[in-house]
């Protein structure tokens, strides 16, 4: 079954290539749900944005831009959106965060979160297979009581 679902994905690796090779940034990372990561990103005006927190936290709908931000480190949307299994990455809680944080829409376009919507796409469609699969928690939704830092 495995091989079946590498294969499978072949296609969707080949698409989420790089066009220049940079094996450092391709890197999947996995992360735990219930440990403690730091979200980094670039925003618009090129600073870099940090905020640490838990993995799996659950910020709940985002009156923003209107994402479902309950499994905040999982690749796909929420705890329940489309994605192929339940993979928690460090680029999939980056996203996510600036995500929140910045309202962010229309993915790589995005000004503050598009880099970090590119660097996920690689670990939303391999993460399972690089061993991130885990459990989604059932956590009741709380914002976040910090902002992040960005300089």
């Amino acid at each position: 079954m495995q091989s079946f679902l590498f294969l499978g994905l072949l296609p969707l690796l080949a698409l989420a290539a790089p066009s220049e090779p940079s094996l450092e940034k391709r890197a999947i990372t996995c992360l735990k749900v219930g440990s403690t990561a730091t979200a980094t990103w670039k925003n618009s005006a090129g600073k870099t944005c940090k905020w640490t927190g838990t993995v799996g936290s659950n910020f709940g709908t985002n009156s923003g831009n209107g994402g479902d931000y309950s499994c905040n480190g999982r690749c796909g949307a929420g705890c329940s959106g489309a994605s192929l299994g339940n993979a928690y990455t460090q680029d999939c809680f980056s996203h996510d965060i600036c995500s929140w944080f910045n309202n962010a829409s229309g993915g790589s376009s995005d000004a503050n979160c598009g880099a970090a919507y590119d660097a996920a796409v690689d670990d939303t469609v391999g993460g399972v297979l690089a061993g991130c699969g885990g459990t989604n928690p059932s956590n009741a939704a709380s914002p976040p009581k910090t902002s992040p830092t960005c300089s």
